[in-house]
This record gives C-alpha cells, structure tokens and sequence, in this order.
C-alpha cells in the first residue's frame, strides 16, 4: 500500500498517538474515526479547540460550495 504525508500540529498528533493501541497505526486510528457509526462517541471531542473546530467549519463551507458548482475539492 502506498503512502502519503499529511501535515498535522503537535497538538493533533499528540492526541492520535493518545488513542493509538497496540501495534495500531495512524491511518488505522484515523480510519476508525472515518467508519464510525455512533455519532455520539464524538461529542465533545473538539471541546477547548476552538481554532480547529473553525478550521474545520471553514473547509467543509469550501466543499460544500465546489460541490454544489461542480468542482473538485
């Protein structure tokens, strides 16, 4: 499988190597968040990262609108 580098803060990875168990990888721990069902095990989770959780908003207001003129992310 190939790879790709992503850029992260300190903080971010900081807490992926937090949740991280056993001989898991990143892109496991990452991938679990992806396929997660049960919306309510994320609540709270960006509680205090007020600076993420805009940046967040702020990209997924971007997607949506190239979604909706038909342009690639």
């Amino acid at each position: 499988m190939s790879s790709m580098n992503i850029s992260i803060t300190q903080d971010v990875y900081a807490m992926l190597k937090r949740l991280k168990r056993g001989d898991q990888s990143f892109s496991d721990v990452i991938r679990g968040f992806m396929e997660e069902k049960d919306i309510s095990r994320c609540y709270g989770l960006l509680s205090g990262h007020d600076e993420a959780l805009e940046a967040i908003e702020k990209e997924a207001s971007r997607a949506r609108k190239q979604k909706w003129k038909g342009e690639a992310f």
